[in-house]
């Protein structure tokens, strides 16, 4: 382990200078998001009023991953963020990841579900719904984002929203959340633009900034991915999960849960619970 961290941090400090990082190391190291945008901006505050910030323990929250409110009951995020759902903490209505006042909204998570075939790596069915006790009070600070159609496909270009790190190489989160544009890679190039053995599915959706120098994959794990409308809500089209690390030196695409793949299981999971209890 110690050797491998080495390895990592003189990748990164070569990239810094100038140097590229080699294909065989970025082939070697697919990771899940690490929590961070890499070369983003900072977003207008509450541009993106659906984006929560989760935590394991409700009395004292400590950010671990992003999510995104679908409706006033419900969140979306990353299955690799969720060992035990209940008891956990979703705060929405941030922008400063550490400042929680009147705008902000506390909630419990009471019910939550991992997708079934979630293996609990890097890969596909990288899905989780969250339930609060109690609902979301929708204003200027805090509302849903909508759902795709069921297997809608998208391109162009979209936006990613998290609390981020100013570049690849230095390991200390921005204060505020980070946006950054990226465009959408359809499945045939996103997987030819991949090591061979990488574990991508049609499930899945991938986004680029590469010429900007930019990356998306190390989004907060289990964030938005939006396509945005002017005068309407913003569309959830892809949830945070994985790509090749030091994310924003590997120069590939960034690999996203495609929330349209999952619209039927998220209604079904959501029916079960209203069913039950």
């Amino acid at each position: 382990m110690k050797l491998i961290t080495v390895t990592l941090i003189v990748a990164l400090v070569a990239a810094a200078k100038g140097g590229k990082l080699s294909d065989k190391l970025a082939k070697i190291v697919p990771s899940f998001a690490t929590g961070f945008v890499i070369n983003g901006t900072e977003a207008e505050p509450h541009s993106a009023p659906y984006i929560v910030s989760l935590g394991t323990n409700y009395a004292k929250h400590s950010h671990i991953c992003g999510g995104t409110i679908v409706n006033k009951d419900w969140v979306l995020t990353a299955a690799h963020c969720i060992s035990n759902p209940v008891g956990m903490s979703v705060i929405a209505g941030l922008h400063t990841r550490s400042v929680v006042d009147e705008q902000t909204q506390q909630r419990q998570v009471d019910f939550g579900r991992v997708h079934e075939k979630y293996t609990g790596g890097v890969g596909p069915y990288d899905i989780a719904i969250l339930h609060v006790s109690e609902s979301f009070i929708f204003n200027d600070v805090v509302q849903a984002a909508t759902l795709p159609s069921r297997e809608q496909v998208h391109e162009g270009e979209t936006h990613l929203y998290g609390w981020g790190q100013p570049k690849s190489y230095i390991f200390t989160a921005a204060k505020t959340l980070q946006t950054v544009t990226t465009e959408i890679v359809n499945y045939v190039d996103c997987k030819a633009a991949l090591p061979e053995d990488a574990p991508l599915a049609e499930t899945n959706i991938c986004s680029s900034s590469q010429q900007q120098s930019k990356s998306a994959c190390n989004g907060d794990s289990g964030g938005p991915l939006v396509v945005e409308f002017e005068g309407a809500s913003s569309e959830l089209i892809g949830i945070v999960s994985w790509g090749y690390i030091p994310c924003g030196l590997a120069n590939l695409p960034s690999v996203f849960t495609k929330v349209a793949s999952y619209v039927d299981w998220v209604t079904d999971i959501q029916s079960a619970y209203y069913k039950l209890y």
